[in-house]
């Protein structure tokens, strides 16, 4: 397949992608209770919410009209297999506390706001929950039948401190008091909250602590939340269809004017192609596990190619000379990307990616330096940016094209080389 066609595939690809993007829901089945008590079993659209959600959508079991929800509305809903969240009103903290974006003074401004609250870990004396919105994070802690209090935090950059960051940990006085109630004052645990950062994994260990059972161990026998990792690594072989282009300048023409001198290069090209097998392995990174919509991907790989040309050279007394000019390229690339699923079912996935490849040279010679390209030196280390399509089966098997344009790997005026790459490979997935 031609690069003309190749690129008009990724283009039409491109254009469709939206349509497709928001054309497609994530509806699992589960329920919504209500403000009046009543529970509503159907599906809700499950999103990958790199913030909490404002709103659900819901769909009941013998309809497909679409309802939304907000926190005003509901008591409570649950994603079966997956979340579950509870529904919150009242005055909540609105200063911000992810770095860098933080005030640059102590901001205890609240607000009163109805909100979706996260279910984290829950157990025989308290739960835990996460909200979180831009620049801001909130975790709430409840006693068995009891409403959730705000764990206190501020961070901010000190006025008179040279700017150093403060961190107020109010939170860890609110656990000191649930460890003297359901602990008895254990040393232990007191030594842990004193170290216990505003962040989840840290949180989840004391809450489940405070549940009589042991942090290490999974505390989500009592949760519904289901708590996948947020890494898998891969391991795969392909083959690249390789075209190296040789690039030189046939004839240059200066001319002079007012303005100075000028230079025209009239280029000659000719083009070598070969298949050649590639090996790669890398890991996988979520945005959410549970939906696998967005994830970044790094990938280190291992190709070589070989480029041969041939050129005729007339010399000054009229006779031609024919050149050969060969080499081998060996490489090693790092490609950080951006992989998202656009089509995603329990047993397939079709997605688009894209990302740059680094990569890092070496090279064997035959023939190499005749005529103009004495002394040539190719590069080391350079770069190209490759797009990529493929279809994901039952979640561990992987099969994937990838194009890239030209990418030359040489520094010269006068002449240049570069590569272009289409790409068919099998991946192996392990989470």
């Amino acid at each position: 397949m031609s690069s003309i066609k190749m690129r008009s595939l990724f283009i039409a690809l491109l254009i469709a992608l939206p349509a497709i993007i928001f054309a497609q829901a994530n509806y699992h089945e589960g329920f919504v209770v209500k403000n009046n008590g009543d529970t509503l079993k159907g599906y809700i659209n499950y999103r990958e919410w790199i913030y909490s959600p404002t709103s659900i959508e819901f769909r009941s079991r013998d309809g497909n009209d679409v309802t939304k929800f907000g926190p005003e509305t509901i008591k409570s809903f649950q994603i079966k297999g997956f979340e579950n969240y509870i529904s919150y009103a009242g005055l909540v903290s609105v200063n911000k506390n992810i770095f860098p974006d933080l005030p640059f003074h102590l901001d205890t401004a609240t607000k009163q706001m109805a909100i979706f609250l996260k279910q984290l870990v829950t157990g025989n004396n308290v739960t835990l929950y996460y909200n979180n919105e831009q620049n801001k994070k909130r975790f709430f802690i409840a006693e068995t039948n009891g409403p959730p209090a705000e764990l206190k935090y501020y961070e901010y950059y000190s006025s008179t401190a040279g700017g150093d960051e403060i961190f107020d940990n109010l939170f860890r006085g609110q656990l000191i008091l649930l460890n003297n109630k359901f602990k008895n004052g254990s040393q232990k645990l007191l030594s842990a909250i004193a170290e216990t950062r505003y962040d989840g994994p840290d949180l989840e260990q004391i809450a489940t602590r405070l549940n009589d059972e042991n942090a290490g161990s999974s505390s989500t026998s009592n949760n519904i939340n289901s708590h996948p990792k947020l890494v898998r690594i891969f391991a795969g072989l392909g083959v690249n269809d390789v075209t190296t282009t040789y690039k030189y300048a046939q004839s240059v023409v200066s001319t002079s004017n007012s303005s100075g001198t000028s230079t025209i290069y009239n280029y000659a090209s000719y083009h070598s192609t070969m298949i050649a097998p590639k090996i790669n392995f890398g890991v996988d990174v979520f945005i959410n596990p549970n939906i696998q919509q967005f994830i970044f991907r790094s990938e280190l790989s291992f190709s070589y190619s070989n480029g041969l040309f041939n050129r005729t050279v007339q010399t000054i007394t009229g006779n031609y000379n024919t050149y050969n000019y060969k080499f081998t390229q060996y490489t090693t690339s790092l490609t950080p990307q951006f992989l998202f699923n656009f089509y995603r079912t329990d047993k397939m996935k079709f997605y688009i990616d894209g990302g740059i490849t680094l990569n890092l040279s070496s090279y064997g010679y035959n023939n190499a330096a005749q005529v103009n390209q004495n002394g040539l030196q190719l590069q080391p280390f350079w770069a190209y940016f490759p797009l990529q399509a493929g279809v994901v089966f039952n979640k561990n098997i992987e099969i994937y094209f990838t194009y890239s344009t030209s990418a030359s790997f040489s520094d010269y005026t006068d002449f240049s080389v570069s590569n272009q790459y289409m790409g068919l490979g099998l991946k192996f997935l392990f989470q």
